[in-house]
């Protein structure tokens, strides 16, 4: 899931990536950007809430109903760092290696990914076969980035809480997958053409408002899979992420004036709480969330995003604050293995707990001079218990 990307800053080999260089991939238009690190400080933060809103959301969902809105804030981050690259490799370069782009998403995100499925598979052979119910197709989709339509095609119902699915995350970072291959293809087009940044981050609103637009005519409740899980359905957030970058790069736009700077950080802690407040009220059987309530989460997402390049601020310490840093940072790593070690460590500790309520059955009958018998057939239990017959 997640974005997690790897960059080259100016005058580094794009094939050998730094170990956090997808932070240093800040737009170079705004003068009061620290583009001589490209640091992106706060990033590492709006990773952690992101993951934290999901992890909370599977722990306890009652808790944090539209905890999968954490999903959506990768997007828009993905979106905005991905097109942040490419513009940055293609204004110093004039053009992309796709090679390149896509040998280092590859080296980022599926050893991590292959480890978790092998690991995973392996633990649940060991404690409950059950867990592993429909697991070709479940491992088909992780290796071919296609998750979620092999999911749609089967019928998962993401809603249900029945027969939990051990890789049904790994939705998410399908369709992130399928933009990393596509995208920098249509972005050499794009960049082909005679349009300026601002004309492009207003086709890519566009896109944006009929993905959204799509999602919200074609939701019912039995469709809210096909929906959420969709790729032409939920693009919006990762089209969000990528106007926003074209924004950045747009010397006339909102992003570049001097007034800018001192109403971002109360635009971010705005933003900040309207997204808290989404996590809260939204949830995942109720159709306003389809219809403009991840949208708007994703609308959210980009301004935080928007609101962190630039001097530091209270807002962009706040999000820097180290225990956020260090979630941030492993943001990628918690997202892959949390939902499997839920599974595996629920069917785990359900197995004590039916063994300790066993010993302790069996222990509360001997005590009472009833034989081990009546636990083990419960209808000679029943005659010899006798029922005044």
């Amino acid at each position: 899931m997640a974005e997690f990307l790897i960059g080259a800053p100016p005058g580094a080999d794009p094939s050998r990536p730094s170990p956090r260089d997808d932070d240093r991939i800040v737009p170079p238009r705004r003068d009061d950007t620290p583009t001589a690190t490209g640091h992106i400080h706060g990033l590492d933060g709006l990773r952690a809430i992101a993951v934290a809103a999901v992890v909370v959301f599977h722990i306890w969902p009652s808790a944090v109903p539209g905890g999968f809105l954490g999903v959506d804030v990768f997007f828009v981050v993905s979106g905005f760092l991905i097109t942040t690259l490419l513009l940055r490799e293609h204004g110093r370069a004039g053009q992309i290696d796709l090679r390149g782009f896509w040998r280092r998403r590859a080296r980022r995100l599926l050893p991590a990914l292959a480890f978790m499925c092998v690991a995973s598979i392996v633990a649940a052979m060991l404690v409950n076969r059950d867990l592993l119910v429909d697991i070709g197709r479940q491992a088909l989709g992780a290796a071919t980035f296609s998750t979620n339509w092999l999911e749609i095609a089967a019928g998962t119902d993401y809603c249900a809480d029945r027969d939990p699915i051990l890789f049904n995350p790994l939705w998410s970072l399908a369709v992130e997958e399928q933009f990393y291959l596509l995208w920098p293809l249509a972005f050499i087009a794009l960049a082909a053409a005679t349009a300026t940044p601002r004309q492009l981050a207003r086709l890519l609103r566009l896109v944006a408002l009929g993905s959204a637009a799509w999602m919200a005519l074609h939701y019912t409740p039995a469709a809210a899979t096909r929906v959420y899980f969709g790729t032409d359905t939920h693009l919006f957030g990762l089209m969000i992420g990528c106007s926003l970058a074209y924004a950045f790069w747009d010397p006339a736009s909102r992003l570049a004036r001097d007034g800018w700077p001192a109403v971002r950080r109360w635009i971010g802690f705005a933003a900040t709480a309207t997204l808290l407040v989404l996590c809260v009220v939204l949830d995942d059987t109720t159709s306003a969330t389809y219809r403009g309530g991840i949208l708007a989460a994703s609308v959210c997402t980009a301004l935080m995003v928007a609101a962190l390049p630039g001097p530091a601020s209270a807002y962009t310490r706040l999000l820097d604050a180290r225990p956020l840093r260090w979630i941030g940072q492993r943001s990628y790593a918690i997202y892959l293995w949390h939902w499997p070690v839920l599974l595996i460590a629920g069917e785990q500790d359900a197995q004590w707990n039916s063994a300790r309520q066993a010993r302790n059955i069996v222990a509360a009958r001997e005590a009472a001079g009833v034989e081990t018998e009546a636990l083990i057939y419960p209808e000679a239990g029943h005659d010899l218990i006798g029922d005044g017959g």
